[in-house]
């Protein structure tokens, strides 16, 4: 049995036309007629120094747009064909365990942003400030946000519709929406405690010319502990992680990889428990048992616990 190497679910069309087209099937190495054309993302590793941009040259993803050309797929590949209901079920449930290694992601990212902001205040002494401390702060607040999210989805699991564990569905999506939708500022955050260094110091070809290496070794290095090495490799990495075109990608990516920012809310509006507080404000306001009775509830399977 020939190995698979892709599953392709297209979009639901938009037109009145095309509706019901909504397809999944299994390609493997070889196809019985036509041809499959794999348009790749050319990706960041390898364009500019490693020196200069570590990130990029060694965590990177390649964005691929494949197209089906006049392809022949055998029956026994297609797993559904024309069944729309599968096809929003698989939409509607893509993100059930996928998010948590999203939203892990985004933990690992401000752990980094919080590592080269810390590294670049502490080593002129900029930490011991009341500003700089409430900058950090607010870095870390928005890390334990996330930890806490992704803790909490575990700890709280929930038994899935086919009866096994998943992270816990409210919890989760929450905290995708928080990791998201506060990187940009806390992106920001980190560069203004990195400082305009990220943005004006040279390659690491210019601490290699002899005719400029002696002045970079003398002003990039601070006391015993900074040498000018290190500094260049901190603020390299602080560049890449937050100015760089890598770092302007990968911005975007967090923003939509999971669906857009309007479509990550809509799983927050499906999956929370809305009866608990409307339960809790019926009690705590003495309201009448018809309130409640008119309430339907805004999940399925809502338990109001």
């Amino acid at each position: 049995m020939q190995p698979f190497r892709t599953a392709f679910l297209p979009r639901k069309a938009a037109s009145k036309q095309a509706r019901g087209v909504d397809v999944t099937f299994q390609i493997g190495e070889t196809v019985v007629a036509g041809r499959i054309i794999e348009v790749f993302f050319a990706g960041f590793a390898g364009r500019a120094s490693a020196a200069d941009y570590p990130l990029a040259n060694r965590f990177d993803e390649i964005d691929t747009l494949v197209i089906f050309d006049d392809v022949l797929i055998p029956w026994e590949n297609v797993l559904f064909y024309r069944h729309t209901k599968a096809a929003s079920f698989i939409r509607a449930t893509l993100h059930r365990y996928s998010a948590y290694a999203f939203v892990l992601r985004s933990l690992k990212v401000a752990d980094m942003m919080i590592g080269a902001a810390l590294f670049n205040a502490r080593q002129t002494g900029l930490d011991k400030q009341q500003a700089v401390q409430e900058k950090l702060a607010m870095l870390a607040c928005y890390r334990e946000g996330i930890n806490a999210h992704l803790t909490a989805a575990i700890a709280m699991a929930e038994e899935s519709p086919g009866g096994l564990l998943m992270p816990n569905q409210s919890l989760l999506y929450t905290g995708r929406v928080l990791a998201s939708s506060q990187l940009n500022p806390m992106m920001h955050l980190c560069r203004e405690l990195c400082g305009g260094q990220i943005c004006v110091t040279p390659d690491f070809a210019a601490f290699q010319n002899p005719e400029t290496a002696a002045w970079l070794d003398k002003y990039y290095s601070i006391g015993a502990d900074w040498q000018s090495e290190d500094r260049r490799r901190l603020l390299a990495f602080a560049r890449d992680l937050l100015n760089s075109d890598y770092a302007g990608h990968r911005l975007t990516f967090q923003l939509f990889a999971q669906s857009p920012p309007f479509a990550n809310l809509a799983a927050v509006y499906r999956n929370f428990d809305w009866d608990a507080p409307l339960r809790f404000v019926h009690k705590s306001a003495g309201l009448s048992d018809r309130v409640l009775n008119a309430i339907e509830p805004a999940r399925p399977g809502a338990t109001g616990k």
